[in-house]
């Protein structure tokens, strides 16, 4: 087992590395019209998603840190751009978790549902900061005389509604005797990982989360000033906002189509290019899949340390 473990890493990184090259040479085309863009605009879009996903790895650890574990941010950085981009190759999103379990058990040594539980509970996380966020902002900007068009507020409310029905039910099924014994431990593992968590640390990563939104409005923001796109600064928080909240819908590999038809609607009320902005959200999916590749392959070597033993999935 020891001896596979680094093989598997290894095969990993060739399937991303193939990956990549396949899909920037299917998109050779758009990658072209990065071309745009200035030095000075490439350094703004680069440390606006770096920093994004810096916060995405410090929320992942911090919830580890809590509960024992002690993975480096690092390394945190360098599994999360792994998942990410195994994520553009698989529906609901399947690709990003299953890779997170493996590395969360080979890494940390966690049991599969104390994983699941982690990862489960950081992106409800992201999901309720960001529809909380949406929610105060966008009432704010009603209030001043916006009207928004309804895909704001079906997904602001919508992921409300999940993200608290799913713990619910999580809580629910953790008390049926009837559910077999293997899923009611992992029911249970899941569910303690959101009982141990204080309100004070629910706040900090909420307002984390929160952080991520402006840092992706800043990379959406260049793009768009690099085409020619008059977009309002209330709305470029918004595209960052409706963005993130699409990954509810996971339907499709790395949410394509749909993340790009909600910024549509919600941007339907501007008069802009629809060619010029489908173009823009092309470019942006490029550079960001751009830069996951890079962080991995930059941070391969962080995970070549030995392997932690897995504990059983208790």
């Amino acid at each position: 087992m020891s001896r596979l473990v680094p093989l598997l890493r290894r095969f990993l990184l060739l399937a991303i590395l193939l990956f990549a090259a396949g899909f920037c040479w299917y998109n050779r085309d758009t990658l072209a019209l990065t071309a745009r863009l200035t030095p000075l605009q490439w350094l703004l879009v680069i440390g606006g998603y770096v920093g994004c996903y810096w916060l995405n790895a410090l929320m992942a650890c911090q919830v580890q840190w809590s509960r024992g574990t002690q993975p480096r941010l690092g390394e945190m950085l360098v599994i999360n751009a792994y998942a990410s981009i195994l994520g553009y190759a698989t529906v609901l999103r399947s690709g990003f978790y299953s890779s997170k379990l493996w590395f969360y058990q080979q890494r940390f040594g966690l049991a599969p549902s104390v994983s699941l539980g982690l990862q489960a509970w950081v992106s409800l996380l992201v999901l309720m900061g960001n529809a909380l966020f949406g929610l105060a902002y966008g009432l704010w900007l009603q209030a001043i005389g916006h009207r928004l068009p309804w895909v704001h507020w079906t997904l602001v409310l919508g992921t409300l509604v999940i993200v608290m029905g799913v713990v619910v039910v999580l809580f629910q099924l953790a008390t049926l005797s009837w559910l077999p014994a293997r899923a009611r431990r992992w029911v249970g593992n899941m569910r303690d990982v959101i009982a141990s968590t204080n309100a004070a640390e629910v706040a900090k990563l909420n307002v984390q989360a929160i952080l991520n939104i402006p840092l992706q409005a800043l990379a959406l923001g260049v793009l768009c000033s690099a085409f020619d796109l008059a977009i309002p600064t209330p709305y470029l928080l918004l595209m960052a906002l409706v963005s993130n909240l699409s990954l509810i819908i996971a339907l499709t590999p790395s949410n394509l189509g749909v993340r790009e038809f909600v910024l549509w609607q919600l941007l339907g009320g501007l008069d802009l290019s629809t060619v010029t902005l489908l173009g823009v959200m092309m470019v942006d999916r490029i550079v960001q899949f751009l830069i996951l590749v890079v962080i991995s392959l930059c941070g391969f070597r962080l995970l070549q340390n030995g392997a932690v033993q897995t504990t059983q999935d208790r």
